[in-house]
């Protein structure tokens, strides 16, 4: 199954280090190209969502599942959530083929390597975008918005709590996503998040790299410095 939607150049670029207006060699330009049509076509995607109440008090935000409560305690985390009752987890990937390229392109050339990197971590995000806009169209037709998505390991959220959403979306059994010991994710180009359910739009564009702690330092902000 292919990706299904399109890889930004302009992404790929600034997962590069590229930003603003800079000249890129034709070779290198040709190289990205080549990198997001295999990953375009070799990807397979695929996301679990699952929808829970929640409430935030000060800096913690506690989840409710049938069984448990999860709490989760973040200040960036808490003030995108804001005024949200409710929320959703996901996770998603692009599946293994962004690593398979970038083992083969290592054999050769760590820079080709790099370009695949950078467009799987592209195409993940593109993904995601795509899949948020869907959920979002389904949540204003109840009148209900959503948030910024929110990642652990993201701002001041702790990566430990993605042990949380394997638990709870059973994530292996779902996608084929594995956790390692280092909480790192196999396939690499999988993301788990959370997206806050609200009924005040006005909330709906805050948080954002400009909300995170580590904006002024992280390479890949999408925000100007």
């Amino acid at each position: 199954m292919p990706l299904g939607v399109e890889i930004p150049v302009k992404e790929v670029q600034r997962y590069m280090g590229y930003r603003g207006m800079v000249d890129i060699a034709p070779d290198i330009q040709a190289k990205i190209s080549k990198a997001i049509d295999m990953l375009g076509a070799q990807s397979h995607p695929r996301i679990v969502t699952k929808e829970y109440p929640l409430r935030v008090r000060g800096n913690d935000i506690t989840i409710y599942n049938d069984t448990e409560e999860i709490v989760l305690t973040s200040e960036s985390l808490a003030r995108n959530l804001k005024g949200c009752c409710g929320a959703i987890l996901l996770a998603a990937t692009i599946g293994p083929a962004c690593d398979m390229l970038v083992r083969r392109a290592s054999v050769t050339s760590s820079a080709d390597a790099s370009i695949y990197q950078a467009a799987g971590a592209a195409a993940i995000e593109a993904f995601l975008d795509d899949q948020n806009a869907k959920l979002e169209k389904e949540y204003e037709a109840q009148g209900l918005f959503l948030r910024p998505r929110f990642s652990p390991g993201y701002g001041d959220l702790k990566l430990d709590h993605q042990k949380d959403w394997f638990r709870l979306l059973d994530i292996s059994k779902q996608i084929g996503v594995e956790l390692t010991d280092s909480l790192l994710m196999v396939p690499t180009k999988s993301v788990t998040a959370l997206i806050g359910i609200g009924i005040d739009k006005s909330k709906v564009g805050c948080s954002g790299c400009s909300g995170c702690n580590k904006h002024d330092t992280c390479a890949f902000s999408k925000e100007d410095k």
